[in-house]
């Protein structure tokens, strides 16, 4: 509401008036989820958000799908970024720098509604270390060894549960309840900080599990950092694992991912269940 005075040479205001200005209509954008042009599709990621800009103003961050009101009308630039949640926190949304961004140009009207359907894939200049190894459905695989020094232990490639063709499978039982399992290495990671490293992985577990990443360089012992601790996951999850503070903290030449599940015990000791799986999926290691 904007208000005029009039001021005279008196101490006291004579005349005020207001006047209301009319309410301004809004469109609506329906903003749909994001399809994928890369292996999957949509079905293998878990983009949640759209950071939204509208004629180059940041109008917020919206779980999709979402309808959103714009005081925007006519020609306009419609931007969306495909976002995801970082570590896998719900408190920590994060544009996802690796996909493109959405853009369009829509002719918005008051009290209409647009529809905008994303589509976006990986940059062109977006690394793979692995390439597509970690997907464990062709020939050449991402490959594992076992450190737990235990013979009757280790994992194997199943399709019996899997997320797509062939997952990665590691099972305990009370008699080898301990697995141990560390990837090839993966080298020339950045570490500098300037350039983010992500991993993408898929898994299902009805135990608990960590991962680890274990940096080497030259002839050096193997320096190991807690990543995350995954809780029971009853249905294929997706995570997205900034791992650039990991790598930027330790700067050694070679890295490689490590896994340890044992069975769960309680305060007695005692095992809580007779065995356990864990599976892993679609392992990316993403950079530019």
């Amino acid at each position: 509401m904007k208000k005029h005075f009039l001021y005279l040479l008196f101490p006291v205001v004579l005349f005020s008036g207001c006047k209301d200005d009319p309410e301004q209509i809004p469109a609506y954008l329906e903003l749909q989820p994001f399809a994928v042009n890369a292996q999957g599709g949509a079905s293998w990621q878990k983009i949640t958000d759209g950071w939204l800009y509208v004629n180059g103003e940041f109008l917020g961050a919206y779980t999709l799908p979402a309808t959103v009101p714009i005081l925007a009308e006519g020609e306009s630039e419609v931007i969306l970024f495909p976002g995801v949640k970082e570590n896998g926190i719900s408190a920590t949304p994060n544009i996802y720098p690796f996909l493109k961004r959405y853009e369009v140009q829509h002719v918005l009207t008051p009290a209409q509604t647009t529809t905008v359907s994303p589509v976006t894939e990986y940059e062109a200049n977006v690394e793979f270390p692995w390439e597509s190894r970690g997907e464990f459905d062709s020939g050449s695989t991402l490959q594992f060894e076992n450190r737990d020094g235990d013979n009757n232990t280790g994992f194997s490639l199943s399709t019996d549960g899997a997320f797509s063709g062939k997952s990665v499978l590691m099972e305990v039982d009370t008699a080898h309840w301990l697995i141990e399992i560390a990837s090839e290495k993966a080298s020339q990671l950045p570490v500098t900080g300037e350039k983010q490293v992500w991993l993408e992985m898929n898994y299902k577990n009805d135990m608990p599990f960590t991962l680890y990443l274990l940096g080497t360089k030259g002839t050096s012992n193997e320096l190991a950092q807690v990543v995350y601790q995954f809780n029971n996951s009853e249905n294929w999850n997706k995570i997205y694992l900034n791992l650039t503070e990991f790598l930027t903290a330790t700067a050694q030449e070679d890295y490689r991912l490590f896994f340890r599940t044992s069975l769960p015990r309680n305060e007695s000791n005692k095992f809580t269940q007779n065995n356990g799986r864990v599976m892993l999926d679609n392992i990316r290691l993403v950079h530019f």
